[in-house]
């Protein structure tokens, strides 16, 4: 009988000092975070508009998939080379309308892209609906996985 009440008060302590699970906090400085993921949104687009791969090589993570705006899946190298090959001259590139989540270290952002720009001589107009998923790491936010859905285009003369 001692046994088995020893072993009771053993498991009571036990289980009363044993940590809670964490509660699903905001990450710390959660503006300035939120703020960070909109800039880099705002950079992805003026690298897409300068045909910049700089910032792609940065930003992106090394096993980084997503999906580009001609609904290929695509990995970091593919993204880099299509960047690079891309037979459009933009104008204007420019990212609006960030809403962005958080959770600890993982973030996503649904944000609209516009470019103006030609092709061929002709000129255009594309919208596209932009989701990234970003992975806060040591070295800064990194994106993991991206998908562009486009939605308008108008070609003018």
């Amino acid at each position: 009988m001692k046994k088995i009440l020893l072993s009771m008060m053993v498991w009571l302590l036990c289980t009363g000092v044993a940590p809670a699970q964490e509660p699903d906090e905001a990450p710390p400085n959660l503006e300035m975070q939120r703020q960070e993921l909109i800039n880099l949104e705002k950079e992805n687009a003026r690298a897409i508009k300068l045909h910049n791969p700089t910032f792609f090589r940065a930003a992106y993570s090394e096993d980084f998939h997503g999906v580009s705006r001609y609904g290929e899946v695509v990995n970091k190298a593919l993204m880099v080379q299509e960047l690079q090959s891309m037979p459009l001259e933009f104008d204007s590139v420019v990212s609006s309308d960030a809403q962005v989540r958080m959770f600890r270290d993982t973030a996503y952002v649904l944000s609209l892209r516009s470019e103006v720009g030609r092709r061929n001589g002709k000129k255009f107009y594309n919208q596209f609906r932009i989701l990234r998923v970003y992975v806060n790491t040591p070295r800064g936010w990194k994106i993991v996985s991206e998908l562009e859905t486009k939605l308008a285009t108008d070609e003018r003369p």
